[in-house]
């Protein structure tokens, strides 16, 4: 009897040895008193000792498991205790001592009952699965993740291009609510990348957008952030408070903005950067792993073809307009030059066939021979302004630079200017101003002379045509190497919309053909190609009905300075 006493004792040791030095936690729960004994393992499990649990018990432990999970344990436990359920399996969260929760998983079973087979204790294991647990979740979040990736993807195929911006805004609105991201939005850069525009944003519930804030912003003001963007990389700031000094004006704004961290990835197609699309948290900071960058990069780069699909049918829609106007251009040009033709053909045609008829008086012949002269030369000068259509294409055209004075080329165009002004019948009714500056005419300077006059003879002409009355005012300065002739007549004026078509070829402010005014408007349009080949630039100022003012600015090699002038100005009044 002594010796099986023993034994027993042996055996208790034993399994008292084994239940505190198991690497799996163990429980014992006893019906009767509510005790519940745990090894160290067990308490580990949640962040405590064995002897900070030594008085553990049954309501303490359920207090211990997640309430949403306590309906579940309470349910496996009594079930234990029913006949034929003699063992149990489920998982629960129990409260670690941090504060946290960990996922376990409890197994067991009736350990004793009495002789009328009533439990009297319940024992089993308990194993952290914390570990696989969030092994599972992230393998669910992973498979979430890429399928929102690839719906987005999807939503861009087969767009229309004016449908860009709307699918671009669900996009940021899809993977804001999926991240729990407080405010999305994409930038676009324009002029070369030196300006960024904030085109695209969501927000969360409660966030203030800042999309109207951020509008044609100079990029070179966040030198830290576009040295990253230059480079293709992507910018994670997970403590906006902690970013370098070298960051002190991005640091700035988004303090203001009260953001907590953000990712930014570079939005571009092939080596090309567009913008960037950026994530920012208010509430909270928020960590971003590598796979979820990864696959935030296949979101912006799904976006940039987006974007440069529509930039590319923007080009197409623009080419096909250009087409379509440049065919009716060509049609109203057809319809000018064939009235432009006709006209002084016929008068040449007709007053020809009554000379030689001999069916004008003797008294009218000189009459007649006068407009057969002057149709014959409207004539000319026509079809000299559809033979200097070549000069439309530049390389055929040299520039030819030489010596001359300032004055010398006043007197040139001064001469010009008279004489047309006498050919046109409006000698009486148009006063010619000439203000020369001293500066301009004292120099003596390289340049094309010929361009020059016949960039100007188009100015003159065309300020004669289109003043009825008043004056044409000439001015000529030299100013830093550069050489600025100034027309400014009191006629008829241009439209606010026909100031830059006035420059193409085949345009005048009226298309028209019943139009008032002769010619085929190319006259312009040769004289910017010109000044373009000479380096130079021709722009316009007008008001409809009051006037207009050219401005041709030449760069050109001083050889010799003017001496200083006591008056500031010559004017000459004809």
């Amino acid at each position: 009897m002594e010796q099986r006493q023993k034994i027993v004792q042996t055996r208790e040791s034993i399994l008292q040895s084994a239940f505190d030095t198991a690497q799996i936690g163990i429980w014992h729960l006893d019906t009767e008193s509510n005790e519940v004994t745990v090894n160290d393992t067990w308490a580990q499990i949640i962040g405590h000792s064995s002897d900070e649990l030594i008085t553990l018990t049954f309501q303490q432990w359920f207090k211990l498991c997640h309430p949403e999970d306590q309906r579940l344990m309470a349910d496996s436990l009594y079930a234990a205790t029913q006949a034929g359920k003699k063992h149990f399996t489920f998982r629960m969260r129990l409260k670690h001592k941090d504060g946290s929760w960990v996922w376990t998983q409890v197994n067991g079973g009736v350990s004793e009952a009495d002789s009328l087979g009533y439990t009297k204790a319940l024992s089993g294991t308990l194993t952290d699965v914390s570990e696989l647990y969030q092994s599972k979740k992230d393998l669910h979040y992973r498979y979430e993740i890429e399928q929102l990736v690839s719906g987005i993807s999807s939503d861009f195929v087969g767009i229309q291009i004016h449908e860009t911006d709307k699918v671009v805004n669900q996009a940021l609105k899809k993977v804001g609510q999926f991240l729990n991201i407080d405010r999305c939005y994409v930038f676009q850069f324009q002029k070369h990348n030196s300006i960024m525009f904030n085109t695209h944003e969501w927000c969360g519930s409660g966030i203030q957008s800042e999309m109207e804030h951020l509008q044609d912003l100079p990029t070179s003001l966040f030198a830290w952030w576009m040295k990253r963007l230059n480079k293709l990389q992507h910018i994670y700031i997970k403590q906006v408070k902690d970013m370098p000094r070298d960051a002190i004006a991005e640091k700035e704004i988004l303090l203001q903005q009260k953001i907590t961290s953000l990712l930014v990835v570079p939005i571009h197609f092939q080596k090309n950067l567009m913008g960037f699309i950026g994530f920012d948290s208010v509430h909270k900071e928020k960590e971003w792993p590598e796979a979820d960058i990864h696959l935030i990069k296949t979101v912006a780069h799904t976006i940039a073809n987006a974007f440069n699909a529509k930039i590319h049918q923007e080009v197409l829609v623009k080419a096909k307009e250009k087409a379509e106007e440049s065919d009716q251009i060509k049609s109203a040009f057809l319809a000018t030059i064939n009235h432009e033709l006709r006209t002084p053909l016929h008068h040449i045609l007709g007053f020809s066939e009554l000379l030689r008829m001999n069916k004008i008086p003797p008294q009218e012949v000189g009459a007649f021979a006068d407009k057969i002269y002057k149709s014959g030369k409207n004539l000319l000068l026509i079809i000299e302004d559809i033979l200097n259509l070549a000069l439309a294409d530049e390389s055929y055209v040299q520039v030819r630079k030489e010596k001359i004075g300032g004055n010398d080329i006043f007197m040139q165009h001064k001469t010009l200017l008279d004489e047309m002004l006498r050919s046109s019948d409006k000698a009486k009714t148009i006063k010619l101003v000439y203000k020369p500056s001293p500066t301009f005419s004292n120099a003596q300077f390289l340049v094309d002379t010929s361009k020059i006059n016949q960039i100007i003879v188009n100015l003159l002409k065309n300020a004669i045509k289109f003043t009825k009355s008043g004056t044409i005012e000439y001015q000529a300065e030299l100013t830093n190497n550069t050489l600025s002739f100034r027309i400014k007549d009191t006629g008829i004026g241009i439209a606010q919309h026909q100031q830059q078509l006035i420059f193409d070829f085949f345009r005048q402010a009226d298309d028209s053909s019943t139009r008032a005014y002769n010619g085929i408007g190319v006259g312009l349009a040769i004289s910017k190609r010109i000044t373009k080949i000479l380096g130079g630039d021709l722009t316009v100022q007008s008001i409809q009905n009051e006037g207009s003012t050219f401005v041709l600015s030449i760069p050109v090699e001083i050889v010799l300075h003017a001496e200083k002038a006591v008056n500031s100005t010559q004017n000459i009044i004809r």
